[in-house]
């Protein structure tokens, strides 16, 4: 009887603490945004456990090493995603009720590149905070030159090398309709040149 009330006790406060300081409003708007990546730096929290509060880098395989629960994969997850692994692991083995917060605290600097008859082609950096599509990162880029080929933007995505051709007109309509054609890290647009 005592056990149960007092786990609701601190169920209880651990809510009015979380909705007083706001807690996972901004951190996880970003959640559908950006997903965790090699090299990001992490800041993870356990409420009134200081000595568990650590940054983590995410290895290269994604993954990261914490208190308690050992090696996890958190490449390709959300923070929310993250917080409710770390957090049933260590209800399940360590401590009662644990109320875990991650927030990435810096992103590694993720990249697209924009290429051909573009007013600044090169890399463009994905911010950390959205993801951006072919027609934001063609604007990030000088947006067309005068010689540009508006019925040939082909992108090829680098996590399989396939390419696919747009005409600016497509891109267009699939924005309008809520498709937009969202980039990933590596990937490559190309404006061709048209023929005058």
């Amino acid at each position: 009887m005592k056990t149960g009330l007092l786990k609701l006790t601190l169920k209880a406060l651990t809510l009015g603490i979380l909705l007083l300081a706001g807690a996972g409003n901004a951190a996880h708007a970003a959640d559908a945004a950006r997903k965790i990546a090699a090299n990001d730096l992490l800041l993870i929290r356990v409420l009134n456990e200081p000595d568990m509060q650590a940054e983590r880098k995410v290895s290269t395989d994604g993954k990261i090493s914490y208190f308690l629960v050992g090696e996890i994969a958190v490449g390709g997850k959300s923070p929310s995603e993250v917080e409710k692994l770390i957090t049933e692991i260590l209800d399940r083995d360590y401590i009662i009720n644990p109320q875990v917060s991650v927030e990435v605290k810096q992103y590694d600097a993720q990249y697209v590149t924009v290429a051909g008859q573009v007013g600044r082609p090169g890399r463009i950096e994905i911010p950390a905070d959205h993801q951006i599509d072919v027609i934001e990162a063609i604007g990030a880029a000088g947006d067309f030159t005068r010689l540009a080929n508006k019925k040939q933007i082909d992108l090829r995505r680098n996590r399989n090398g396939e390419t696919t051709r747009y005409t600016y007109d497509q891109l267009q309509k699939l924005a309008q309709a809520g498709n937009r054609v969202m980039l990933e890290p590596g990937d490559v647009v190309t404006v061709a040149e048209g023929i005058f």
